[in-house]
């Protein structure tokens, strides 16, 4: 059993020297000249060739990310050089990027081709893989020294749930709405330790693959506690005030800096 639980954990990746740093990964629709939710994934990622920018499960979306960085300016200014970046590129290929949380319920449910979709494709309903399609979100890495320091973030984080659902909505809550009809198991459960994740993780199937854990919040195998609850937004600012507001209330549960 101390060898399985050791595999398990030997998957996640913390690092003190990225304790508190912040990283961003922002989920996007393609859209063509007409406005249609197009599935042109692979032709706008082999156009930009940039590492921050990669794919979806839809074959309709791609997600740009940040470098990870203590400092919330920087962060927000790796955000705008991605946007400056993904709408050059999708300008050339006569693409455009759009904000959308929601996409519309006659969108291509086409998946970007890899293994691990096409797996996710055959053991999911097709309601379901189309609620997942339809889906694009923000998620906040918040990084942590080791697996004892994100379990009790991870717990102070899940108290503020409805609170983040709310905040991180602009689609009077039908992102989450569709995305708990693909992510049965979207609740984060609490954790006691490292073998009680174990333990969960064993009944909730994702002891192989932490990907597979679909919690609003949940421990990733990045070696950050992750926010995944949030939409799309109005302003660059509220994807950097997601990521301060997170911050602050571990801050103000008594999670030393």
């Amino acid at each position: 059993m101390k060898s399985k639980i050791r595999g398990f954990l030997d998957q996640f990746n913390f690092r003190e020297k990225m304790k508190w740093h912040i990283g961003i990964e922002r989920e996007r629709f393609i859209v063509n000249h007409d406005g249609l939710v197009v599935p042109k994934a692979k032709e706008f990622l082999e156009a930009i060739n940039d590492p921050l920018w990669t794919n979806e499960l839809s074959a309709c979306q791609v997600e740009d990310r940040t470098a990870p960085n203590d400092d919330i300016g920087r962060v927000f200014m790796a955000l705008k050089r991605n946007d400056e970046g993904g709408q050059k590129i999708a300008k050339k290929t006569r693409l455009a990027l759009a904000k959308m949380e929601v996409g519309p319920p006659d969108m291509p449910t086409k998946i970007f081709p890899s293994d691990r979709y096409r797996q996710i494709k055959q053991s999911v309903s097709p309601e379901q893989l189309l609620a997942a399609c339809r889906v694009a979100g923000t998620h906040v890495h918040i990084g942590m020294a080791n697996l004892k320091e994100c379990i009790t973030a991870y717990n102070i984080l899940r108290k503020y749930l409805d609170y983040f659902c709310k905040l991180g909505d602009h689609s009077n809550g039908e992102r989450l709405r569709l995305y708990k009809t693909m992510a049965k198991n979207w609740v984060p459960p609490e954790i006691k330790d490292a073998e009680n994740f174990f333990e969960i993780a064993e009944k909730n199937s994702f002891v192989e693959d932490p990907r597979n854990c679909h919690w609003l919040i949940r421990i990733s195998a990045h070696g950050t506690v992750e926010l995944r609850m949030f939409g799309s937004y109005n302003y660059l600012s509220e994807v950097t005030d997601y990521a301060g507001m997170a911050v602050l209330a571990l801050l103000d549960n008594g999670f030393n800096r």
